[in-house]
């Protein structure tokens, strides 16, 4: 489950990305979508810190399919918009955006709850919480620019 997450971590950071170079012309856009990859690249990097500083416990029988499931459902949003022939309004960024937030938040509750350390239950109560911060600006972001 920690390699699954850590992957979830990395593909949203690629999307962002991706959103970031279909606005290039628009610097304050390139900007905000940098950031949004860099928090997932961060997350990604405290999953890693926390994976080598301790040694998890068993993950159990949990089934991490709805997981596997999202993180194809996030390559598979990546590779299309990588594509130039498939444009996408601020609007349809944003509103993909504040799902993958929320699909990402429900995976760090259950993550946490199925690793059974408190180093690790730490972390992802507290990456919920950042997506759920993220979820609720997008929110405001698409107000602002999707005019």
């Amino acid at each position: 489950m920690i390699e699954l997450a850590v992957s979830i971590e990395l593909e949203c950071a690629g999307l962002y990305e991706v959103f970031a170079r279909c606005f290039q012309g628009r610097a304050e856009m390139v900007y905000f979508w940098r950031h949004y990859a860099e928090a997932e690249r961060y997350h990604a990097a405290s999953i890693r810190i926390l994976q080598a500083t301790f040694t998890p416990a068993a993950e159990g029988d949990a089934d991490p399919q709805p997981s596997r499931t999202f993180l194809e459902q996030l390559r598979s949003l990546r590779q299309q918009y990588e594509q130039p022939t498939t444009p996408i309004t601020i609007r349809e960024a944003l509103n993909i955006a504040r799902r993958v937030e929320e699909s990402s938040e429900e995976l760090h509750g259950r993550t946490r709850m199925l690793l059974g350390r408190p180093e690790f239950e730490d972390l992802f109560a507290k990456m919920a919480e950042e997506d759920r911060v993220h979820r609720d600006t997008l929110t405001v972001a698409e107000a602002r620019w999707s005019v």
